[in-house]
C-alpha cells in the first residue's frame, strides 16, 4: 500500500511538472507550483526529486532515447548521442538525404510524444547537452569538408551558433503547429536543408 501510494505521488509529480512546464516554460517553471499542482508540499516533492531538471530528464527520457535510436539507424550506428569525437564523411546530396530521413522520423517521436517532445525542445540542462553534441557534431562536418588551419575558433563559433539556431526553430515549428503530418514533414526536411545550403557557402565564404 505504501509503495503505491509513493507510485502515485511520483506520477502526480510529473504529471504537475508536464503542466507547468509548458504553461511556464522549463526556464520559468518553479518546485514550488509543481508541488502545489501536486497537492504536496515543497520538502515532500524533494523527497522525490531533487531537482526541476530531474523531474526534467525523467519527462524527456524515453522520448530522447527513440532520437537516439533514429540517430543509430539512419548513420548504420556511426553515430550516436553517446559520441563524443565524430568522423563525418558526407557529402551535400547524402547529407540531405539524411536530413530527409530525420525530419520524417522526427515527426513520427512527435506525433507519438507530443508534449514530452515539446518539453525536450525547452532551454533546460539535457537540451544544452543535445546542443552542445549537435555542435561538435557540426564542427567536425566541416573540419571533413573544409580540412585547414588557423580558422578553429571561428569554426567553434560558427559550429555553435548553427546548432542554437536549428534548435530554436525547431522549438517554434513543433511548438506553434497544427498542421498535418505529411505537411509538417515537409515543413521540417525544407527548414534542415536550408542549413545544409548555408552551412556550405558560409564556409566557403570564410575560407576564401
Amino acid at each position: 500500500m505504501a509503495q503505491r501510494l509513493k507510485d502515485e505521488s511520483r506520477q502526480a509529480i510529473i504529471n504537475s511538472a508536464k503542466e507547468e512546464f509548458l504553461e511556464k516554460g522549463y526556464k520559468n517553471a518553479s518546485m514550488r507550483n509543481i508541488a502545489k499542482k501536486a497537492n504536496m508540499t515543497v520538502g515532500n516533492l524533494y523527497r522525490y526529486f531533487p531537482s526541476k531538471e530531474d523531474i526534467n530528464r525523467l519527462i524527456v527520457g524515453d522520448t530522447l532515447n527513440e532520437i537516439n535510436e533514429i540517430i543509430r539507424n539512419i548513420t548504420s550506428d556511426s553515430v550516436s548521442m553517446e559520441t563524443r569525437v565524430f568522423n563525418i564523411k558526407a557529402d551535400v546530396n547524402e547529407l540531405s538525404d539524411v536530413m530527409n530521413q530525420l525530419a520524417d522520423r522526427l515527426v513520427d517521436v512527435y506525433q507519438k510524444h507530443k508534449i514530452e517532445f515539446n518539453i525536450l525542445m525547452m532551454n533546460s540542462g539535457v537540451n544544452k547537452e543535445l546542443i552542445e553534441w549537435f555542435s561538435r557534431a557540426i564542427n567536425s562536418l566541416i573540419d571533413q569538408h573544409f580540412p585547414i588551419e588557423g580558422f578553429s575558433n571561428e569554426k567553434t563559433i560558427l559550429s555553435r551558433s548553427y546548432a542554437i539556431s536549428i534548435f530554436a526553430g525547431m522549438r517554434e515549428i513543433f511548438r506553434r503547429t497544427t498542421i498535418e503530418q505529411d505537411h509538417l514533414k515537409i515543413l521540417v526536411k525544407t527548414y534542415l536543408n536550408s542549413y545544409i545550403v548555408m552551412l556550405d557557402s558560409d564556409i566557403r565564404k570564410l575560407v576564401k
